[in-house]
């Protein structure tokens, strides 16, 4: 049987768009997050199913109460960082003030501990790999943030695309949650969440995780909130006021970023109610429990023994 998990990337469309294109990080417009999240809630209900919810730490900062209402359903809470920026672009000292910082806002809102953690555009790469004694020195238990194929932006070629608890050479132990790829004509290629599942035909998702179910392969699904709107998205909604930009560019970007958009929501719903999904948490504990640690190839990352060996100082 696949254990298969579902998650989200919970942040704002509008602010991060207006945070990369300007630099100014703003409070998110009122009303999308809310209702993005509350559709993404309603349906998970509706299909009986647990998710969880990569919480960006910023963004729980002007919607606390978002985040005690997904707590409160019963979802589990992960982070998704503090001020979603590449991960790779930042030095030993700033990823970890980063990452801790969103670990206290977000245990703070909630009143619990949180132990998973997802890096903004999967942007754990074998350069950066020693993020993840980082994240097992705060304490948690698990990361999901690693494609396992070279992309132009992201991911590992040949990491390991099972689910995996390594020791790390610090000693610590950490379970890697990898993104769920298919292969097609001998390549690995992403199949598993956000713009894929949006721009897939629905009758090759189903095929997709059909064909997981009947292999026994673990995937898993990650989503963002803006991928559920009911409503057209803007990507001038939080641009600070007199912005300067090209109008023929707003419509172009418009357009990508709504294609398809529409059919996202009755996707997820076939597939919640078609498989068996489970937390993040959930998975990590079954492999801790269930799975000897293999040691990290130190060997094959550049930089992870002499980052491992310097933590101490951070």
């Amino acid at each position: 049987m696949a254990n298969s998990t579902i998650s989200i990337d919970w942040e704002d469309f509008g602010q991060q768009y207006g945070k990369y294109h300007f630099g100014k990080l703003t409070e998110p417009v009122k009303g999308a997050i809310e209702r993005q999240t509350h559709i993404m809630l309603d349906l998970l209900d509706e299909t009986n199913t647990k998710a969880t919810f990569f919480i960006l730490g910023h963004l729980a900062s002007y919607r606390t109460n978002l985040v005690k209402d997904i707590a409160a359903r019963g979802h589990e809470i992960g982070l998704h960082s503090q001020n979603h920026e590449p991960m790779f672009t930042l030095s030993p000292e700033q990823a970890r003030q980063d990452v801790a910082t969103s670990q206290k806002i977000v245990t703070d809102i909630i009143g619990e501990a949180v132990y998973g953690f997802r890096a903004p555009y999967f942007s754990i790469k074998k350069e950066n790999l020693w993020l993840l004694e980082i994240l097992a020195d705060l304490g948690l238990t698990y990361d999901s943030s690693i494609f396992p194929v070279e992309l132009p932006r992201y991911g590992i070629a040949n990491f390991s695309p099972e689910d995996t608890l390594y020791k790390l050479p610090s000693g610590n132990e950490i379970v890697e949650l990898p993104m769920t790829t298919a292969t097609f004509m001998k390549r690995a290629w992403p199949v598993s969440g956000g713009g894929y599942i949006r721009l897939m035909p629905e009758l090759l998702i189903k095929k997709v995780f059909k064909n997981f179910e009947n292999s026994q392969t673990d995937s898993m699904i990650y989503m963002h909130p803006y991928e559920f709107d009911s409503q057209k998205i803007e990507v001038t909604s939080n641009y600070p006021k007199g912005a300067k930009y090209s109008k023929l560019k707003v419509e172009a970007l418009n357009l990508k970023w709504n294609m398809f958009r529409p059919s996202v929501t009755g996707k997820i719903r076939t597939l919640l109610q078609s498989h068996q999904f489970m937390t993040c948490l959930q998975k990590a504990v079954m492999i801790k429990k269930n799975k000897s640690a293999i040691p990290l190839q130190i060997e094959q990352y550049e930089g992870v023994k002499q980052t491992a060996s310097s933590l101490k100082q951070i």
